[in-house]
């Protein structure tokens, strides 16, 4: 029986995930697509340091923005899910 052919992106997908880098690829883009998931204003403001697990690090230009990204958290992961994935970010630790 013929194979069907794939694309190449599909196949690079899936060889990522087949090699367990899928995870790793995906905190990646958290952080290239931080801009995005929280929008200009806040990314002045915030930038994300590192993840850890699946624990975002954010760095904070005050503890006033602290405070009020803290408010905002819950949107923030569920944005997150949104653009990149579900179970790839689970908390954020604003300092």
């Amino acid at each position: 029986m013929p194979r069907i052919p794939r694309h190449i992106g599909e196949s690079i997908k899936l060889l990522i995930r087949d090699l367990g880098f899928e995870k790793k690829v995906n905190e990646i883009r958290v952080i290239e697509e931080w801009d995005k998931i929280v929008g200009p204003n806040i990314a002045k403001i915030a930038r994300v340091e590192r993840v850890e697990g699946s624990i975002l690090y954010v760095k904070v230009s005050s503890m006033t923005w602290r405070t009020e990204l803290l408010f905002q958290k819950q949107a923030i992961l569920q944005k997150i899910e949104t653009v990149i994935g579900k179970d790839i970010i689970k908390d954020i630790r604003f300092y």
